[in-house]
């Protein structure tokens, strides 16, 4: 290891510390932000040819106005309920930075986080607008990691307990069997069973995985953390429910939606485009038409995915400015 330490990383240190001390630290600062701002608008203009504007605007013909608003109401409760997500991470931690900014904070980084992809909204984007407030590096990953664990501890109990229930009626085309369904869902509860118990009987302990130190909260944070997620699941699945009323059971259509999340995450593309169509067009092709299916998708998309990017945006560059005349004062 000390021969290592001489020949590669000593070498480095000298390196990065020459770089920082020189003229050219500013210059490659510009361009790393450049770089980072570059990527930003290819993935936008990605997102939008990828989609079929010609779906869209027939789902929006399809459904009446009174249907988007109540759909768009749905999804700025649940955009606030995933925003709150930060704020138990800022109360863990004692991060001094007030309660308005670290929701705004969140609630943009969702929504770029949908369309964008976890990487780029959920984790990039939160560094950026943290560090803008001063907020540590060290804490911003703690703040992450508290955000993602409440959201699927959320996901794993509403999904045992629906699964578990037998209240679905699993249509003929599905893979898994009415047992299966709810054997997975007796894991999920089992999951989050013993997340509460390590809560009750090592309520603060401290555990270090890999360079992180993580302190188990109280078992009233941790119903807390579960209720918010719980909340913010099933807002989302109203939004989607607000476009198929009537024609299938807000059950099932909780249930796809549970599905499909998992898929999204394990693919990895933004927004999970096409990958939540494909599961729903599979999962619900017994019960709908497809073409109504992706109707009320795009439907979906426009009101969950595209109207907030559209009003993130021009807030997150108008913070960016602000922010950035107050660093040259």
């Amino acid at each position: 290891m000390s021969v290592l330490a001489r020949t590669v990383v000593q070498p480095l240190q000298n390196v990065a510390s020459s770089v920082r001390d020189s003229n050219t630290w500013p210059v490659l600062k510009k361009l790393f932000t450049l770089a980072f701002f570059g990527l930003l608008a290819y993935l936008i203009g990605k997102q939008a040819m990828t989609i079929e504007w010609g779906k869209v605007l027939e789902a929006f013909r399809s459904n009446e106005p009174v249907t988007f608003v109540i759909a768009a109401a749905l999804a700025l409760c649940c955009f606030s309920a995933y925003a709150s997500y930060d704020l138990i991470g800022r109360y863990l931690l004692g991060v001094k930075l007030h309660p308005a900014k670290t929701w705004l904070v969140s609630i943009l980084s969702y929504a770029f986080n949908l369309n964008l992809s976890s990487l780029v909204g959920g984790v990039a984007f939160r560094y950026r607008l943290y560090s803008r407030f001063d907020v540590r590096a060290s804490e911003v990953t703690k703040i992450i990691g508290i955000s993602v664990a409440t959201n699927w501890l959320g996901y794993l109990l509403l999904a045992g307990i629906l699964f578990s229930s037998g209240q679905i009626d699993v249509p003929a085309n599905w893979a898994i069997s009415d047992q299966m369904l709810q054997a997975l869902g007796v894991v999920f509860v089992v999951v989050v069973l013993a997340y509460l118990g390590l809560c009750v009987f090592r309520q603060g302990h401290e555990y270090r995985i890999k360079s992180l130190n993580v302190t188990v909260p109280s078992v009233r944070l941790a119903a807390v953390q579960l209720l918010l997620a719980c909340l913010h699941w099933t807002l989302m699945a109203s939004v989607i429910y607000t476009f198929f009323w009537g024609e299938v059971s807000f059950a099932l259509v909780y249930a796809v939606l549970l599905v499909s999340a998992v898929a999204g995450a394990v693919t990895h593309i933004p927004g999970g485009l096409g990958v939540l169509e494909a599961v729903f067009v599979a999962l619900l092709s017994a019960k709908l038409d497809k073409a109504q299916i992706l109707g009320g998708l795009f439907a979906y998309r426009c009101v969950f995915y595209l109207l907030p990017l559209a009003l993130a945006t021009p807030v997150y560059l108008g913070l960016e400015a602000s922010v950035g005349t107050r660093d040259k004062n």
